[in-house]
């Protein structure tokens, strides 16, 4: 246990060079989008660094240096108050334009940028990654913190050159007054810095350990908060069961702040009373008696009293700084392993003139997190033209074939072949424009109808190719009931006037997809799923009669399709099990007709139009 522990601990831990390796790495992107940042940003720390120099300590040993001499004149005091509201005026106005205008304007800018970024990353990554707990917590980490957590850095950095500054003249100043000051604070601030330390890493660990509960809470409060599962919430006992488990999460989150809190708790106070017995007592007392004593000038007892503040001050916050990045390091870990991270599904490089011919040879494909195969020993061949039919029960490994067919996945073994060739030596951009598909589990956006069937930015040249997709998926019924056609806004999410389609009327709009796009080969995964028989049966003869030259596959566990289909192929358990027509299959009497048989009550009455 003991031993686990302390792994645990080291993994936690980073290395001075690979700290400042990921700090840097944060700040690159900085550089990349928003140059200006790092110069502004060095610039206020220089002037924030002048601030504290000049205002805290050595525009007050001048004060009351000149007001403690011997031939002491107003003049020479209001000089120097002068010269100090002058320099502080600059500084203010300064500030207020870096603060109100300059600052949140290009945080939105890096705020951007770097979304983008993690957006253009987050398509290329392989859908394996999504079933990895870890990956996907630090995948939520990295778009919930990276910005903000690279504007920190930047921040810091500023402040950082800031009490250098100030340190640095601070240091100076007591020096000349007495250097037992200097060396007594620098040993405080040390102690007080390592004890520092151990209460970031402490908050570390914390976040650690609430972050996975936090994904638990957002994941329930998600579910409330969406029409999706606002029928089955009302209709079933589930509103209980999430209940339940959103009280759980948060006596969890509870117990772990309390933990932890125990120990922060302690940390403060350690610090606390550091600095009330050297600086509040020891040093203040130093100080008096070095004034009685005729050692030092009232200028010097005003400065060094307050240099002494300031220095303890000062050097407290530099080590919070300094003791952030380490900090900033274990976030940006994560951040820089989500961005290098590289795909296993890579891109060839021969572009897909045409699809000929698709041949799956001894396919065998088990998920990352499954002990067991969900597709075995698959041999078939899909001809250019064809309409294939995939049939089987639920979990017979029928959408796993499609993704693996779409280099969503590549096989655990065997290999998926393009036109005679390795599917992996194409380019996957070039493979997956010219297929279209829909899947059981599609998506409906918070956007215009147009926008949703282009699933992409509309262009209002296309409105003819938009009518004519959605015609083609039978959705004019609908589409005449609505104001403003196409550009009619769907969910309700950001617009009062949107539109909440129906499961058949969402389906036929992702549908329209695979019209608009034009492609050579058509993936229907459950395609009509939502609709009734008839309308069933009006889609997939549009769909047929569209694609006389294309390639498509359906994939179903309902057969109202199959007899359509030049072949069929049959799954079961993961395991390809029969192959032919319609007609060769139900000679067999095998599992097809087996199946067939089955559902044949529900088609009866529409036997010959079958």
């Amino acid at each position: 246990m003991k031993m686990k522990k302390n792994e645990k601990a080291k993994k936690t831990r980073h290395p001075i060079s690979r700290i400042i390796k990921n700090n840097l790495y944060m700040l690159g992107f900085v550089a990349k989008y928003t140059p200006s940042y790092i110069f502004w940003t060095i610039v206020k720390g220089i002037v924030l660094g002048c601030i504290n120099s000049f205002v805290g300590v050595i525009f007050i040993k001048m004060l009351f240096d000149a007001i403690g001499a011997k031939n002491a004149q107003f003049k020479d005091a209001a000089s120097v108050i002068a010269v100090m509201a002058g320099f502080s005026l600059l500084t203010f106005l300064f500030y207020v334009w870096y603060g109100n205008l300059y600052d949140p304007k290009i945080r939105q800018t890096l705020h951007l940028k770097m979304q983008e970024a993690l957006f253009d990353k987050a398509r290329s990554l392989d859908l394996a990654c999504y079933d990895d707990p870890k990956f996907y917590n630090d995948f939520v980490w990295a778009i919930n913190e990276s910005d903000w957590r690279a504007s920190d850095i930047m921040e810091d950095v500023g402040n950082l050159i800031a009490r250098i500054i100030t340190t640095l003249t601070v240091i100076g100043v007591l020096l000349m007054i007495d250097i037992a000051v200097v060396i007594t604070i620098l040993a405080v601030v040390g102690l007080s810095a390592a004890i520092d330390l151990w209460r970031k890493k402490v908050k570390f660990k914390q976040n650690n350990e609430l972050v996975p509960e936090q994904r638990k809470a957002d994941y329930i409060t998600r579910v409330y908060s969406l029409p999706d599962y606002s029928k089955e919430i009302r209709l079933s006992h589930a509103g209980e069961l999430l209940v339940d488990g959103y009280t759980e999460t948060i006596e969890r989150q509870k117990s772990i702040r309390k933990r932890f809190g125990f120990i922060t708790f302690h940390i403060s106070n350690l610090i606390n009373m550091l600095n009330l017995l050297i600086f509040e007592a020891g040093i203040s007392i130093l100080l008096i008696y070095k004034l009685f004593s005729g050692d030092i000038l009232l200028g010097d007892f005003a400065a060094g009293s307050n240099a002494v503040w300031q220095l303890n001050w000062q050097i407290n916050t530099l080590v919070e700084i300094l003791v952030e990045f380490p900090e900033h390091s274990l976030y940006a870990e994560k951040f820089r392993t989500f961005m290098e991270y590289e795909p296993k599904v890579r891109s060839g490089k021969r572009k897909v003139d045409e699809i000929k011919s698709i041949e799956f040879k001894n396919v065998s494909f088990s998920y990352p997190s499954s002990e067991t195969e969900s597709l075995r020993n698959i041999d078939l061949t899909i001809n250019k033209g064809e309409k294939i039919a995939i049939v089987g029960y639920n979990g017979a490994g029928k959408t796993t074939l499609i993704k693996l067919l779409l280099r969503l996945y590549d096989p655990t073994e065997g290999e998926v072949k393009l036109n005679g060739e390795n599917l992996c030596e194409y380019e996957t951009e070039s493979y997956r424009e010219k297929t279209g598909a829909v899947f059981q589990d599609y998506q409906i956006f918070a956007a215009s109808i147009a926008e949703n069937v282009a699933a992409d930015i509309y262009d209002p040249a296309n409105k003819e190719k938009v009518l004519k997709a959605l015609h083609l998926s039978t959705f004019d019924g609908k589409l005449e009931s609505l104001e403003k056609g196409i550009d009619t806004p769907l969910t309700r999410e950001f617009s009062s006037e949107g539109v909440n389609l129906s499961g058949g009327e969402a389906q036929k709009v992702a549908i329209a997809r695979v019209f608009y796009r034009d492609c050579e080969l058509i993936i229907m995964d459950e395609p009509s799923s939502a609709l009734d028989p008839m309308a069933e049966y009006e889609l997939n003869q549009t769909i047929l009669n569209y694609a006389r030259d294309k390639t498509v596959i359906f994939i179903s566990h309902r057969l109202s399709t199959t007899r359509m289909a030049d072949r069929i192929y049959m799954f079961a358990g993961g395991c390809l099990i029969e192959n032919g027509s319609h007609d060769e299959l139900m000679k067999m009497k095998g599992e097809y007709a087996a199946m067939f048989e089955l559902q044949a009550e529900k088609y009866k009455n529409n036997q010959s139009e079958f």
